[in-house]
């Protein structure tokens, strides 16, 4: 299969990321009126993501969608479990097809990555819970915009993917450098002020990403300061262990298929 060229990536990445968010868009929506707490809706959400993601992987849909998106498809949080699988399989594979060594790879990954969003997130969300961009955040200004919100959604959802392919494309940074670096755009966004109110805006663009993420750990920092409860930083650890278990268990699937193939 010929190499497809920048243009094609960058474009590929855009729709993927684009149509993914929109899809999430939908779950969020239909959430927003079955949880009787709206505080629920964006972390059941991306619970409800990642159980999608565990059927496109064990179906062979994901690695299509790798194919066609790049980064668009990983930067999704139903890409981290398609992420975590292949760490999986990877981990496993090299040392001949133990399950255990699976399993160590997988936590390695979500340690290095996941870990240490949240931990630098809540660090700096403990240190600036007070600043005006953080305090900004708490009480967002933005108006709900209707059904355009899903246009919003498709378009943040599209530049994320974009720049992150881009970042892959041209220069020498690998992977997990640019997922990380997503989340650290995240954080940025959160200590200035803007994250909230682009959450509010283009939705699940935005929050369905690992760069909504990066600011969720800052602001679960600052919560635990200005309201003395680490509830919101609990929530996004627990949703995160939930994706790395459903990776996980994918891993485990495919790679009992693998075993039974030979």
């Amino acid at each position: 299969m010929p190499e497809k060229s920048a243009g094609a990536r960058l474009g590929g990445a855009f729709v993927v990321g684009g149509l993914i968010a929109v899809f999430a868009q939908i779950i969020m929506l239909i959430m927003s009126n079955v949880l009787p707490v709206a505080d629920l809706v964006p972390p059941v959400s991306l619970v409800i993501l990642g159980i999608v993601g565990v059927v496109l992987v064990l179906t062979g849909v994901y690695p299509k969608l790798n194919e066609i998106g790049g980064f668009g498809a990983g930067i999704m949080f139903c890409g981290l479990v398609d992420a975590v699988a292949g760490v999986y399989m990877g981990g496993a594979m090299e040392n001949g097809g133990k399950p255990a060594e699976g399993v160590k790879a997988a936590i390695k990954f979500a340690v290095a990555i996941l870990g240490t969003l949240v931990v630098v997130g809540a660090i700096l969300g403990l240190l600036f819970a007070r600043s005006a961009g953080v305090l900004a955040c708490m009480t967002p200004t933005a108006a709900d915009p209707g059904p355009i919100i899903f246009l919003y959604a498709f378009l943040m959802g599209g530049l994320i993917s974009i720049i992150g392919e881009a970042l892959l494309t041209f220069t020498p940074l690998p992977l997990p450098a640019v997922i990380l670096g997503n989340a650290v755009a995240g954080m940025v966004m959160a200590l200035v002020g803007i994250a909230s109110n682009l959450e509010v805006i283009t939705g699940a663009g935005l929050c369905a990403t690992v760069v909504d993420a990066g600011a969720g750990a800052v602001l679960g920092g600052a919560t635990i300061v200005l309201a003395g409860t680490p509830m919101r930083l609990l929530i996004l650890v627990l949703v995160m262990v939930i994706v790395v278990c459903m990776g996980i268990f994918c891993g485990s699937t495919l790679l009992k298929r693998a075993k039974a193939a030979q």
